[in-house]
């Protein structure tokens, strides 16, 4: 198991999310109105779409700093809570001047784009973040090798 030894407590999820804006506030383009990022993850896999809405209320691709996305995989980890697993995906964004917002969905399955994790991300998730029997979604289950392998998994 690779989930944290310690999750991050309300303040420190705050501080982390804190740090991620003053980031991102840097490093958006001139003019940006609005600031939409999907972070959706399982396992090592990771999808995540970005994009930046303009004055005249257009929609343009942006790339934030490669930083912003070890943030992002340091909440999804800090979040673990022990036989819950964590958040699978995550909507944040800025409204101008500095306000953020942010969703996180525990339960459902993300839309994924391109093309969805490979089968073996659905093990590796419930290795790094083990989930009781109980906390495994049906949509999750469905997609595991058909041994049947779970958080139970003497491999931790």
């Amino acid at each position: 198991m690779t989930a944290p030894r310690q999750p991050l407590n309300p303040v420190e999820q705050r501080a982390l999310l804190d740090e991620l804006t003053l980031l991102l506030l840097d490093a958006l383009p001139a003019g940006w109105q609005q600031l939409v990022i999907e972070y959706k993850a399982i396992g090592r896999h990771i999808d995540v779409g970005v994009g930046v809405r303009t004055p005249d209320r257009g929609m343009q691709v942006w790339e934030p700093p490669t930083e912003a996305w070890r943030l992002l995989a340091r909440l999804r980890k800090g979040m673990y809570g022990e036989g819950l697993g964590t958040w699978f995906s995550a909507r944040y964004g800025i409204d101008a001047p500095d306000t953020f917002t942010i969703d996180y969905n525990w339960r459902n399955e993300p839309v994924w784009a391109p093309a969805p994790p490979p089968a073996e991300a659905y093990t590796d998730e419930l290795r790094r973040f083990p989930r009781t029997d109980e906390n495994i979604p049906d949509w999750f289950r469905a997609k595991l090798p058909a041994d049947g392998e779970t958080s139970d998994s003497s491999d931790r």
